[in-house]
């Protein structure tokens, strides 16, 4: 049996660094975050074309695409973002039948026309490009 005795103060070993990481949004303030149900159909229903994001804020991939996102954001004016924390409204994931993050359901005039599932950026902006 092998045993290692463990000689130095171990005290501070699992103390904070004081390194402060983002938790508590997707990274793009200016996107509406849908918290109920009666919000998302409105965003499904809306005669522009809907992108709604579903992360959550432990998600790396989710995280990778906020420059993308931003980008397309910034680029598509006549496009209406949105965003669903999954672990904050799972009904609302489990609605659009969600099973990974990041993904982007492509939504107009009452219907869900596509989803992007995972961190592509070009499957994003395919579905920019065509459904605008």
């Amino acid at each position: 049996m092998f045993v290692k005795t463990i000689t130095r103060d171990t005290s501070r070993l699992f103390m904070s660094t004081g390194r402060r990481f983002q938790s508590t949004s997707s990274g793009y303030a200016s996107v509406k975050k849908l918290t109920a149900m009666s919000e998302l159909h409105s965003a499904i229903k809306s005669p522009k074309l809907s992108i709604i994001d579903f992360y959550a804020t432990w998600c790396g991939p989710c995280k990778a695409m906020i420059p993308t996102v931003s980008k397309s954001i910034a680029e598509n004016p006549e496009v209406t973002f949105y965003k669903v924390d999954v672990d904050e409204s799972p009904d609302l994931a489990k609605f659009c039948e969600v099973t990974a993050m990041p993904t982007f359901v492509f939504a107009k005039a009452g219907d869900m026309l596509k989803k992007v599932v995972g961190a592509n950026p070009h499957g994003l902006q395919e579905g920019i490009d065509s459904l605008k």
